[in-house]
């Protein structure tokens, strides 16, 4: 699988491109809600969101991309093939209520009709991805789970797989034990697990386009005011947030992995600092990126 690491991101297994920064949709406490409209409008055309309705409301982000495909922007409207759209199947802790599904539902049933509620929520017929949120509590119901996202694959109503917030002996037993491999691992970008290195590792070695979430949370901001992310600001004028995504991606580039990165900033001018930043690329120091790539260990 070739992989475009300068242009509009990574490539998929039938030549597709995923945005590199793809818009977060979890509400978090104490922070403003999303805003999915206004991503769409600045640019951002990848969504991330989930069933759970303790950290998301998909019937929101649905009516959010439907008002931008009936509206557009300045430039014209844009089609629905433009944005990535995923999703995730939450299991009963993820959870509040509603439940898309009854507890006493078994694996396959509970998948169906949540897969069933994220897609009339987000008024949307195929899925561009569909997750596990986490692993099940065994790798027998994770792989259960699974198979029953595969046939959603064979249906037509989705068309890449992944998982989040795994580990990598989780990782291990499940890409050794399904046909439809994960094209996408989606994990915490944080200090204390070593910035996720094994499973970084992992998904480079088996072309798995890998996704984080949390890189600019409080935890990693030390990033912002190390050497090579304060080195890069300075010479392309950019704010340290502009580098540090510069700088993982340019990492991510010299090492042949395909990396997204989440973020749900509700600022307009965030957002847009986000999409030039990943816009531009070019000239990253060597040196800035070997140190930059030893600081987070994926070296």
């Amino acid at each position: 699988m070739a992989e475009s690491m300068i242009g509009n991101g990574p490539t998929l297994q039938n030549g597709d491109h995923i945005p590199r920064i793809l818009y977060g949709t979890a509400r978090r406490k104490q922070k403003a809600p999303p805003d999915v409209y206004t991503a769409l409008q600045t640019g951002y055309r990848g969504i991330d969101t989930a069933s759970s309705r303790r950290f998301h409301q998909e019937d929101e982000d649905g009516r959010a991309i439907r008002r931008f495909l009936d509206h557009g922007t300045n430039a014209g409207r844009a089609s629905r093939k433009e944005i990535f759209v995923q999703s995730k199947f939450a299991a009963p802790p993820s959870h509040d209520e509603p439940l898309p599904y009854n507890i006493g539902d078994d694996i396959k049933t509970r998948v169906l009709k949540s897969f069933v509620r994220s897609a009339d929520d987000l008024v949307i017929d195929t899925l561009d991805a569909y997750f596990l949120h986490t692993p099940l509590s065994t790798t027998g119901a994770t792989v259960e789970a699974w198979r029953v996202l595969q046939q959603l694959v064979s249906r037509g109503a989705v068309r890449y797989l992944g998982i989040a917030n795994v580990k990598l002996p989780q990782l291990n037993r499940l890409y050794d034990q399904v046909e439809v491999r994960p094209t996408f691992v989606q994990n915490w970008f944080r200090k204390t697990t070593v910035y996720d290195r094994e499973v970084m590792a992992f998904c480079k070695t088996h072309n798995i386009t890998y996704q984080i979430f949390g890189v600019f949370d409080e935890e990693n901001a030390d990033l912002l005011t190390c050497e090579p992310v304060q080195r890069r600001a300075q010479e392309a004028s950019l704010t340290a947030h502009q580098a540090l995504l510069q700088l993982l991606f340019g990492v991510a580039a010299a090492q042949g992995l395909r990396l997204c990165v989440l973020d749900g900033t509700t600022s307009p001018d965030h957002m847009q600092e986000n999409l030039l930043a990943v816009d531009h690329l070019d000239h990253l120091d060597g040196q800035d990126l070997v140190h930059f790539c030893r600081l987070i260990g994926w070296d």
